[in-house]
């Protein structure tokens, strides 16, 4: 019986794990589809923007705000794969919070340092279920916050090579569980609410 509960846990950490190898992606596209949306939007600069027929509106495909420097400080742009995306920046020009949605309509919004590294990202992934992800100085995720399809809540602790090396869940039965991992990301430890 208690076999059955730590295949559970793992199985459930399994999952976790995946889905935050996800948030990482996610995360690592926005980096490189951000670059290619600036360069868009200084094509808008040099190109202008559409007046639309309403003197109201505005119509284009990329937007670029400066400051009276001329630095940028935001961009407004559909990406090549047509999903939209915002970037502020600091006085440097360097990206330090974006929000994007994706191909599937799930949002993000990620937070970087002032060298450009990803430090925090909160997504709805493509199933509807909400995670948070926390990043050491190298972009590798250190912490996670996750709540399943079955609203079961998850706390993952990463190394530095991104691999879980302590969970916490609440299993969809309820139960909370506790699991210690090695170096390779196997159970070394289960602890339940029934372990005695």
């Amino acid at each position: 019986m208690e076999s059955s509960r730590i295949d559970a846990l793992a199985e459930r950490l399994e999952r976790l794990e995946k889905d935050n190898d996800g948030l990482r992606r996610e995360c690592r596209r926005w980096r490189r589809t951000g670059l290619g949306a600036l360069l868009g939007v200084a094509v808008l600069g040099l190109a202008g923007a559409k007046l639309a027929d309403d003197a109201r509106t505005v119509e284009a495909n990329h937007f670029l705000l400066r400051d009276d420097s001329g630095r940028m400080r935001a961009a407004l742009a559909i990406r090549p794969d047509g999903t939209p995306g915002l970037g502020l920046f600091d006085e440097a020009g360097q990206a330090r919070l974006s929000f994007d949605l994706t191909a599937a309509g799930a949002p993000g919004v990620n937070l970087y340092d002032k060298n450009g590294s990803l430090q925090a990202a909160l997504a709805i992934r493509p199933d509807g279920t909400p995670g948070v992800g926390l990043f050491g100085s190298d972009g590798k995720v250190r912490l996670s916050l996750d709540l399943g399809a079955n609203n079961a809540p998850g706390v993952n602790v990463f190394d530095a090579s991104s691999t879980v090396r302590a969970a916490l869940a609440i299993r969809p039965d309820g139960q909370p569980g506790l699991g210690i991992f090695d170096d390779k990301g196997r159970v070394r430890v289960s602890l339940d609410a029934n372990h005695r």
